[in-house]
């Protein structure tokens, strides 16, 4: 599954530190983890959150481009169709 989280560029978001792109990456074998629904890691390894996701996209404009839409939606505890969630093609 492809995943990457994209900030817009603007003078906000290089105020505030956040990186344009970051792509994540899915686990399941995470302690965070729930159900075996698995969570998304930047390549830090700090876990993304549906709250941290949505603070992101209604602050900055944020995106999530992924081939998975739906298990990104489950792993953010978003419902269905969340705006800001967009599928690409692998």
């Amino acid at each position: 599954m492809r995943t990457v989280l994209i900030v817009p560029d603007s003078a906000t978001r290089k105020a505030a530190g956040i990186r344009q792109r970051s792509r994540l990456i899915w686990r399941t074998g995470h302690s965070r983890s729930h159900y075996g629904q698995g969570v998304l890691l930047y390549h830090s390894g700090e876990v993304l959150h549906g709250f941290d996701f949505r603070g992101l996209r209604d602050a900055f404009g944020a995106r999530i481009e992924t081939t998975d839409p739906r298990r990104v939606c489950g792993v953010l505890g978003v419902p269905k169709n969340e705006t800001g969630i967009v599928e690409v093609k692998p």
